[in-house]
Formats: C-alpha cells, sequence, structure tokens
C-alpha cells in the first residue's frame, strides 16, 4: 500500500514538474518541428510547444506578441528555421516577438483548430497574423481533407464544428471507430494519454537527448530545412543539365487543380469559408491581419492570366472587404526571383515578405 503511495506521488510530481525542466527553445526554434511530428506521427507534440509558449510569454511578462498561424509559406519551406518570416520580423526596429506557429499543409480547418488551442493554453490571440491561398477555395474532390492534421483535435474541442465537417473527412480516408475497442484506443491515444506531461514531452526527450549525444562527439545536428530552397530557376537549369525535366511537377493533378478557373461557391456551404467565418468570429475586437500567398507568376503565368482565376481573386477580395480584418493580398507582389518554386520563397524570399508585411504590422 505504501508503494502505491509513493508512485501516485512521484506520477503527480512528474505530471506538474516536468514541463519545467523544459524551456521554449527544447521545443520551438522559430517554428515548430515538422520533421519530429511527422517521424513520430504526432501531432500531440503541439501541445508542448504551445504550454511553452505560454510559459515563455508569463515569464517574460509579454503583453505584446504575435501569434502567427499558416501552411507552408508562413512556416518558411523549404528553407531552415533560420530563414522563415517570423525572423526577419523580428529584426524590424521596435518588432514584438512574433510565435510562428504554422505547419506545412494545414488547411482552414487546421487554422481554426490551432485557434481553440491556443485559447485552450491561455495564449492571447489579440494579434493574429495567418495566412490562407487561392487553394484554400477550391472544390474539395475528395482531397485534400478540410482539417489536414488536427482533425481529432477538432473533434475534442469543438465537437458541432467537427460534426459539421466529418463527411467532407470521411469522404477524404479519415478514419472513425467503429467498434467499442477502438473507441476505446481512441481515447486512449487522442484524449488521455496527451494530457500527461511525460507523453507530451517524451519525443522532444528523445530528440534533445540525440543532439547532446551528437555535440558531445563532435558531429554536426542535422539541418532542419525541409529541401532546397534556392531560386526556382536556378534548380531548374541545373535539374535541366542533368537530363531531367524541372516542369514534370507542373503536370501534377493536384497542382493543376489548385490553380482552377473554375467559379469558386465563397458562401458557407464551402467549408473553408465556414471555417474562415468562425476565426473572424472568434477575433472580434480583436487585430487581425489575413495574407493571401502570392504566386510565382514566372513559372505559373498561363494559370494566373486565366479570366476565371482573376475573377476568382478578385471575388475573395470582395468576401475580404467586408471582414472586420486588415486583408492583404499578394498576388503579384513579390517578383519572381524570390520564389523557391511556385508558392514557396527563397530566404531572400522570406526577408522581402518580413518587408512588405511590415507596414501593416507596424500600424
Amino acid at each position: 500500500m505504501k508503494a502505491v503511495k509513493y508512485f501516485i506521488v512521484y506520477f503527480i510530481a512528474v505530471q506538474l514538474l516536468l514541463p519545467y525542466a523544459f524551456s521554449l527553445s527544447d521545443v520551438y526554434s522559430n517554428r515548430m518541428d515538422y520533421k519530429l511530428m511527422l517521424d513520430n506521427n504526432n501531432m500531440h507534440d503541439i501541445d508542448a510547444v504551445l504550454q511553452q509558449v505560454k510559459r515563455d510569454i508569463d515569464r517574460n511578462d509579454r503583453s505584446d506578441y504575435i501569434v502567427m498561424l499558416g501552411d507552408s509559406v508562413f512556416y518558411g519551406s523549404p528553407g531552415s528555421s533560420n530563414q522563415a518570416v517570423n525572423v526577419f520580423l523580428q529584426q524590424k526596429p521596435g518588432a514584438p516577438t512574433v510565435y510562428n506557429l504554422s505547419f506545412p499543409a494545414m488547411q482552414l480547418g487546421d487554422l481554426y483548430t490551432m485557434h481553440l488551442k491556443l485559447e485552450k493554453f491561455g495564449i492571447s490571440t489579440d494579434k493574429l497574423l495567418f495566412n490562407i491561398r487561392y487553394a484554400s477555395f477550391i472544390p474539395r474532390d475528395p482531397f485534400p481533407r478540410s482539417v489536414f492534421w488536427l482533425g481529432e483535435h477538432l473533434r475534442v474541442l469543438d465537437r458541432d464544428a467537427y460534426e459539421h465537417v466529418l463527411p467532407q473527412l470521411k469522404s477524404s480516408d479519415f478514419k472513425t471507430p467503429d467498434d467499442p475497442y477502438k473507441y476505446f484506443q481512441r481515447a486512449l491515444h487522442e484524449e488521455w494519454l496527451p494530457q500527461l506531461s511525460l507523453m507530451r514531452y517524451k519525443d522532444y526527450f528523445r530528440q534533445n537527448l540525440n543532439h547532446a549525444w551528437l555535440n558531445f562527439t563532435n558531429r554536426p545536428i542535422p539541418d532542419d530545412a525541409l529541401d532546397d530552397s534556392r531560386a526556382w530557376y536556378i534548380k531548374k537549369e541545373w535539374q535541366e543539365s542533368q537530363g531531367l525535366n524541372y516542369n514534370e511537377f507542373l503536370e501534377d493533378p493536384l497542382l493543376i487543380a489548385s490553380f482552377t478557373d473554375k467559379p469558386f461557391d465563397l458562401t458557407e456551404n464551402n467549408v473553408d469559408v465556414y471555417f474562415l467565418n468562425k476565426i473572424i468570429e472568434r477575433q472580434q475586437g480583436k487585430k487581425t491581419w489575413i495574407v493571401l500567398s502570392g504566386t510565382n507568376h514566372d513559372l505559373m503565368g498561363s494559370s494566373v492570366e486565366k479570366p476565371g482565376y482573376k475573377a476568382n481573386l478578385d471575388a475573395i477580395s470582395r468576401m475580404m472587404a467586408d471582414k472586420p480584418v486588415t486583408y492583404i493580398n499578394l498576388e503579384g507582389v513579390i517578383e519572381g526571383d524570390y520564389f523557391s518554386d511556385h508558392t514557396h520563397f527563397t530566404p531572400e524570399g522570406n526577408a522581402k515578405l518580413a518587408d512588405v508585411l511590415w507596414p501593416y504590422l507596424n500600424q
């Protein structure tokens, strides 16, 4: 019986004190760790980041900070974490702290869920900056899922929104339990275990231990860039010199669909408009900047010049004009030389993006 008591005391102590053994830099380096979460297939690793962001805010008594949400463009793909747009924003004179909580492939449903998670951890969204893109509003037929990463998190945090979007999720291979044991498994892995500090920090503990070993043995820590971040025309020239067809990726059906010139439905029948409106509703009375990511016109000229594409852009602008937000349309604003592909930036492009955004944020 005494052993049980000691175990309970030890368990409670670990649960309460383990987060204090970590700092923000242990779980976050200018952005969240995409490779870590992907390798461990564990999106609950986000919770450790949010817990440490909240501790950083409280410890430094921050009252003026910006939270960034978004997809791979704001994440800084394909470059490294010291080349993301928030790094360049924070170099501006008088800039506040910018917490970049973007993540590649996040959809508007994921951004709404992240907003709920920020509220859960007590992180203010008084200043919220997030990006959308033209492809955010294309019909899902049925891919990609409208909540790509955080469907189970949405189920826990907003059941009504989850039920609203569940038919679309199921049509794009989102699995739900169909027997009591699978219901138990889902509850265990998606609701109960993520509340334990040991589970919340285990992936970071292993990674930090590995990095400490690499330092001890005088070996470099792997770069966290996701891919080649050079300008697209440099990569094109190199690939063609190797006998490769650079333009082959332009024939990808998903890429072609993302530049459709068919008219958008921008009512709440469009699930992305539904989630966008829910984010804006929760931002009432707060400062919100919504950035429409631009396209590399040098590479995608034939797509962006279509009348239907331009008409859809105009429709998005009209929709956003009625919202109580600052809307920043980057379509055609940044030159093609700053792009690493059709939509992502080089490091210099992220610096240019910061230059474009800063006057809006500095107001």
